[in-house]
């Protein structure tokens, strides 16, 4: 088995316009409660769903071995440590999502040579590191599966303004996740697992894809 490496930086992927028909449009509109789907809506479900569909495959350098070794460079020092900070730092970098979205701005700050960024960057890399050795493994396309769902989740938020104080919590979620399905299926998205947990759905969109 080779010797796991900090991975290389991801390629950029090709992204293929997405776009809603105006029978998708009135099924969102449906599932929202709404009488048409706004142009806004719209084109922000076609954007994510554009990108999840070119980066659905995830990348094969993205495992946890190589993403340890990345964290692993922190440790060194001199050029070494600048070199992994910078991968860090890159939007391409080829660690999983959770990761980078934990580790870019303290990166980012280290480039910066701003002050304690380093202690803060080396406590997060190890925290990371201890939650990576608990896990069995990490299956790029679930990390691009997460991060869309996420963006779902921002999306149904801002398109509901008329359901907020006339639900519950719960419905809420269920209605998020009937959102969620709808646009797995005009995007032919499989879904049926989580038709079937619907649980591991609402953990999926609840992933934190806030900026950072």
């Amino acid at each position: 088995m080779p010797r796991p490496n900090p991975p290389p930086p991801t390629p950029s992927p090709t992204v293929h316009p997405f776009r809603l028909s105006e029978a998708d449009k009135r099924d969102l509109a449906r599932v929202l409660e709404l009488d048409q789907l706004p142009l806004q809506v719209s084109e922000a479900v076609a954007t994510v769903t554009a990108i999840y569909r070119a980066e659905a495959a995830g990348s094969t350098d993205t495992t946890i071995g190589n993403t340890l070794a990345e964290l692993a460079e922190l440790g060194k020092k001199g050029r070494a440590y600048k070199r992994s900070a910078a991968r860090l730092a890159d939007d391409r970098s080829g660690v999983d999502y959770v990761t980078h979205a934990t580790l870019q701005p303290l990166a980012r700050a280290v480039l910066a040579n701003e002050p304690g960024a380093q202690q803060m960057l080396a406590r997060a890399a190890q925290a990371r590191t201890d939650q990576l050795h608990a896990h069995k493994r990490v299956d790029p396309k679930t990390e691009a599966l997460r991060q869309f769902c996420g963006w779902l989740r921002l999306i149904f938020n801002g398109a509901t303004d008329h359901l907020k104080g006339h639900v519950t919590t719960e419905d809420a979620w269920h209605k998020c996740r009937q959102f969620a399905l709808a646009v797995f299926t005009v995007a032919g998205i499989d879904h049926a697992d989580f038709v079937v947990h619907p649980n591991r759905l609402t953990e999926y969109l609840g992933t934190d894809v806030s900026p950072v």
